[in-house]
Protein backbone atom coordinates (compact mmCIF):
# COMPACT_ATOMS: atom_id res chain seq x y z
CA UNK A 1 0.00 0.00 0.00
CA UNK A 2 1.46 3.03 -1.31
CA UNK A 3 0.04 5.33 1.31
CA UNK A 4 1.76 3.49 4.16
CA UNK A 5 5.40 4.47 3.01
CA UNK A 6 4.51 8.16 1.55
CA UNK A 7 1.89 9.75 4.19
CA UNK A 8 4.47 9.85 7.08
CA UNK A 9 6.91 11.70 4.59
CA UNK A 10 4.16 14.21 3.74
CA UNK A 11 2.63 14.86 7.43
CA UNK A 12 6.43 15.56 8.12
CA UNK A 13 6.75 17.66 5.17
CA UNK A 14 4.05 19.74 5.28
CA UNK A 15 3.95 20.43 9.22
CA UNK A 16 7.99 21.81 8.98
CA UNK A 17 6.68 24.34 6.42
CA UNK A 18 3.92 25.25 8.15
CA UNK A 19 6.38 25.42 11.05
CA UNK A 20 8.70 27.30 9.23
CA UNK A 21 6.34 29.79 7.46
CA UNK A 22 5.48 30.58 10.87
CA UNK A 23 8.69 30.73 13.12
CA UNK A 24 7.05 32.71 15.73
CA UNK A 25 4.79 29.77 16.51
CA UNK A 26 7.48 26.86 15.93
CA UNK A 27 7.52 25.27 19.13
CA UNK A 28 3.53 24.47 18.82
CA UNK A 29 3.66 23.83 15.10
CA UNK A 30 6.75 21.89 15.59
CA UNK A 31 5.22 19.79 18.74
CA UNK A 32 1.71 19.41 16.76
CA UNK A 33 4.03 17.88 13.70
CA UNK A 34 5.40 15.66 15.32
CA UNK A 35 2.40 13.99 17.35
CA UNK A 36 0.92 13.84 13.76
CA UNK A 37 4.43 12.25 12.39
CA UNK A 38 3.86 9.81 15.02
CA UNK A 39 0.43 8.55 14.75
CA UNK A 40 1.25 7.97 11.11
CA UNK A 41 4.11 6.43 11.60
CA UNK A 42 2.98 3.47 14.33
CA UNK A 43 0.18 3.05 11.46
CA UNK A 44 2.39 3.11 8.48
CA UNK A 45 5.00 0.89 10.29
CA UNK A 46 2.01 -2.25 11.45
CA UNK A 47 0.63 -1.61 7.63
CA UNK A 48 3.70 -1.37 5.11
CA UNK A 49 5.45 -4.70 7.10
CA UNK A 50 9.00 -3.07 5.29
CA UNK A 51 10.76 -2.35 8.13
CA UNK A 52 11.62 -5.39 10.93
CA UNK A 53 13.50 -4.10 13.67
CA UNK A 54 16.58 -6.28 14.96
CA UNK A 55 19.51 -6.18 16.79
CA UNK A 56 22.25 -6.97 14.00
CA UNK A 57 22.85 -2.70 13.98
CA UNK A 58 26.85 -2.21 14.89
CA UNK A 59 27.32 -1.41 10.82
CA UNK A 60 24.44 0.96 10.65
CA UNK A 61 25.52 2.40 13.75
CA UNK A 62 29.09 2.85 11.89
CA UNK A 63 27.44 4.69 8.48
CA UNK A 64 25.52 6.64 10.60
CA UNK A 65 28.47 8.00 12.29
CA UNK A 66 30.54 8.49 9.22
CA UNK A 67 27.61 10.11 7.41
CA UNK A 68 27.37 12.58 10.04
CA UNK A 69 30.52 13.63 10.17
CA UNK A 70 30.73 13.76 6.45
CA UNK A 71 27.68 16.45 6.73
CA UNK A 72 28.74 18.44 9.14
CA UNK A 73 31.85 19.00 7.69
CA UNK A 74 30.71 19.64 4.11
CA UNK A 75 27.75 21.93 5.50
CA UNK A 76 30.27 24.29 6.90
CA UNK A 77 31.78 25.27 3.46
CA UNK A 78 28.49 26.50 2.70
CA UNK A 79 29.12 25.41 -0.77
CA UNK A 80 25.45 25.48 -1.93
CA UNK A 81 25.90 29.74 -0.89
CA UNK A 82 28.75 29.79 -3.24
CA UNK A 83 27.31 27.84 -5.89
CA UNK A 84 23.99 29.98 -6.71
CA UNK A 85 24.94 33.64 -5.21
CA UNK A 86 24.52 34.94 -8.85
CA UNK A 87 21.06 33.00 -8.85
CA UNK A 88 17.68 34.37 -8.59
CA UNK A 89 16.57 33.85 -4.82
CA UNK A 90 13.84 31.51 -5.80
CA UNK A 91 16.25 29.13 -7.44
CA UNK A 92 18.63 29.10 -3.96
CA UNK A 93 18.19 26.52 -1.01
CA UNK A 94 15.95 28.01 1.74
CA UNK A 95 17.61 27.91 4.97
CA UNK A 96 16.34 25.58 8.05
CA UNK A 97 15.01 27.46 10.41
CA UNK A 98 17.86 27.64 12.90
CA UNK A 99 15.51 27.71 16.39
CA UNK A 100 17.56 28.25 19.72
CA UNK A 101 15.18 27.04 22.13
CA UNK A 102 17.75 28.44 24.80
CA UNK A 103 17.13 31.72 23.32
CA UNK A 104 13.95 31.52 22.73
CA UNK A 105 12.32 30.23 25.96
CA UNK A 106 13.04 32.23 29.42
CA UNK A 107 12.75 28.89 31.13
CA UNK A 108 15.50 26.29 30.85
CA UNK A 109 13.18 23.51 31.61
CA UNK A 110 10.54 24.41 28.97
CA UNK A 111 14.10 24.36 26.56
CA UNK A 112 14.87 21.12 27.48
CA UNK A 113 11.18 20.07 27.15
CA UNK A 114 11.09 21.47 23.43
CA UNK A 115 14.74 19.77 23.00
CA UNK A 116 13.55 16.17 24.09
CA UNK A 117 10.42 16.81 21.86
CA UNK A 118 13.33 18.24 18.95
CA UNK A 119 14.97 15.08 19.38
CA UNK A 120 12.12 12.68 18.93
CA UNK A 121 11.33 13.77 15.49
CA UNK A 122 14.72 14.31 14.28
CA UNK A 123 15.84 11.07 15.36
CA UNK A 124 13.18 9.04 15.67
CA UNK A 125 10.28 9.78 13.10
CA UNK A 126 12.73 11.74 10.31
CA UNK A 127 14.62 8.58 9.71
CA UNK A 128 11.49 6.46 9.69
CA UNK A 129 9.78 8.51 7.46
CA UNK A 130 12.55 9.67 5.33
CA UNK A 131 13.19 5.82 4.45
CA UNK A 132 9.97 4.10 4.10
CA UNK A 133 9.60 6.96 0.95
CA UNK A 134 12.60 7.85 -0.14
CA UNK A 135 14.02 4.41 -0.65
CA UNK A 136 11.07 2.08 0.69
CA UNK A 137 9.11 3.73 -1.57
CA UNK A 138 10.44 6.02 -4.51
CA UNK A 139 13.90 3.54 -5.30
CA UNK A 140 11.60 0.76 -5.92
CA UNK A 141 8.59 3.02 -7.96
CA UNK A 142 11.42 4.01 -10.33
CA UNK A 143 12.61 0.63 -10.87
CA UNK A 144 9.18 -1.02 -11.67
CA UNK A 145 5.60 0.87 -11.41
CA UNK A 146 4.88 -2.62 -9.61
CA UNK A 147 6.83 -1.08 -7.20
CA UNK A 148 5.34 -3.73 -4.48
CA UNK A 149 7.24 -6.65 -6.17
CA UNK A 150 10.50 -5.05 -6.37
CA UNK A 151 12.53 -5.97 -3.12
CA UNK A 152 14.12 -4.17 -1.04
CA UNK A 153 17.62 -3.08 -2.37
CA UNK A 154 16.77 -3.46 -5.95
CA UNK A 155 18.68 -0.57 -7.77
CA UNK A 156 19.01 0.97 -11.18
CA UNK A 157 20.86 3.70 -12.21
CA UNK A 158 17.81 5.77 -12.46
CA UNK A 159 16.26 4.95 -9.25
CA UNK A 160 20.02 5.39 -7.57
CA UNK A 161 20.54 8.65 -9.22
CA UNK A 162 17.15 9.75 -9.37
CA UNK A 163 16.41 9.50 -5.46
CA UNK A 164 19.81 10.82 -4.65
CA UNK A 165 19.25 14.34 -7.19
CA UNK A 166 15.29 14.39 -5.06
CA UNK A 167 16.93 13.80 -1.42
CA UNK A 168 19.52 16.54 -2.38
CA UNK A 169 17.08 18.96 -3.37
CA UNK A 170 14.80 18.35 -0.75
CA UNK A 171 17.97 19.83 1.86
CA UNK A 172 19.25 22.97 2.29
CA UNK A 173 22.65 21.73 2.32
CA UNK A 174 22.80 20.20 -1.21
CA UNK A 175 26.60 19.13 -1.28
CA UNK A 176 25.89 17.23 2.15
CA UNK A 177 22.93 15.61 1.32
CA UNK A 178 24.08 14.10 -1.93
CA UNK A 179 26.51 12.75 -0.53
CA UNK A 180 25.03 11.11 2.27
CA UNK A 181 22.39 10.13 -0.19
CA UNK A 182 24.79 8.17 -1.65
CA UNK A 183 26.52 6.38 1.19
CA UNK A 184 22.50 5.25 2.32
CA UNK A 185 21.77 3.83 -1.05
CA UNK A 186 25.20 1.75 -1.16
CA UNK A 187 24.49 0.76 2.19
CA UNK A 188 20.74 -0.42 1.21
CA UNK A 189 21.84 -1.86 -1.82
CA UNK A 190 24.76 -3.83 -0.01
CA UNK A 191 22.51 -4.95 3.07
CA UNK A 192 18.94 -5.36 1.49
CA UNK A 193 17.88 -3.95 4.84
CA UNK A 194 15.87 -1.01 5.29
CA UNK A 195 15.75 -1.32 9.05
CA UNK A 196 19.57 -0.91 9.10
CA UNK A 197 18.86 2.52 7.12
CA UNK A 198 16.39 3.71 9.39
CA UNK A 199 19.27 2.58 12.13
CA UNK A 200 21.84 4.88 10.26
CA UNK A 201 19.75 7.45 9.67
CA UNK A 202 18.43 7.97 13.20
CA UNK A 203 22.08 8.01 14.53
CA UNK A 204 23.12 10.14 12.13
CA UNK A 205 20.17 12.71 13.25
CA UNK A 206 20.85 11.95 17.19
CA UNK A 207 24.49 12.73 16.69
CA UNK A 208 23.88 15.88 14.69
CA UNK A 209 21.26 17.12 17.21
CA UNK A 210 24.24 16.16 20.02
CA UNK A 211 26.38 18.29 18.03
CA UNK A 212 23.91 21.65 17.88
CA UNK A 213 23.61 21.38 21.26
CA UNK A 214 27.22 21.28 22.39
CA UNK A 215 27.80 24.05 19.53
CA UNK A 216 25.22 26.38 19.41
CA UNK A 217 25.09 25.59 15.42
CA UNK A 218 21.17 25.93 15.24
CA UNK A 219 21.36 26.36 11.43
CA UNK A 220 21.67 22.96 11.04
CA UNK A 221 18.90 22.10 11.93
Amino acid sequence: MAKAFILPFVVYLAGMSLAAKWSDQFPLLYSLTVLATLLVVIWSWRTSKAIVPHWKIIDAVLVGLVGIVYWIWISHWHLEATLTAGFPEWMQPSPRVAYDPFAAFSSHLAAWGFVSIRLLGLAVLVPIAEELFWRGFLMRWIVSEKWESVPIGTMTAASFWGVTLLFTLAHPEWFAAAGYCILLNSFLYWKKDLWKCVVAHGTSNLALGVYVLSTGHYELW
